[in-house]
């Protein structure tokens, strides 16, 4: 680390504090009922969602709302689908989200990149 980047470093970063909270944020599930948002799109957790998928949204940018924020600067997806995604098998995570995506926007330009799918054993 040169002089400019410790300068330009916030003390609490510099001092672990932020990866401490971005782990604490990363390994809490909300509540039912709370609210997820990323780029632009909002869900309303329901009953239903485990720690895997929890941890899949988090791998795609998916954050707890803060109170702070206003629910309506985000457009929310189809609960329909939300139900799906929440419900359905892992493997149509992918499928449901995007579909989701696609309902929410009327022609919206919200770019959504997944996590790479890994290839299933043959056993």
């Amino acid at each position: 680390m040169d002089w400019s980047m410790l300068f330009s470093t916030p003390i609490g970063e510099l001092l672990g504090r932020r990866s401490e909270q971005q782990r604490a944020r990363e390994g809490a599930r909300p509540a039912v009922g709370a609210t997820l948002c990323c780029a632009g799109l909002r869900m309303t957790v329901q009953a239903g969602m485990g720690d895997d998928l929890w941890q899949w949204l988090v791998q795609l940018g998916w954050r707890e709302l803060q109170p702070r924020e206003s629910r309506l600067q985000f457009r929310p997806l189809p609960t329909s689908l939300v139900t799906r995604l929440f419900d359905g098998p892992p493997a149509d995570r992918d499928r449901v989200l995007l579909a989701a995506i696609r309902h929410s926007g009327h022609g919206s330009t919200t770019r959504v990149v997944l996590p790479e799918r890994r290839p299933a054993r043959a056993t």
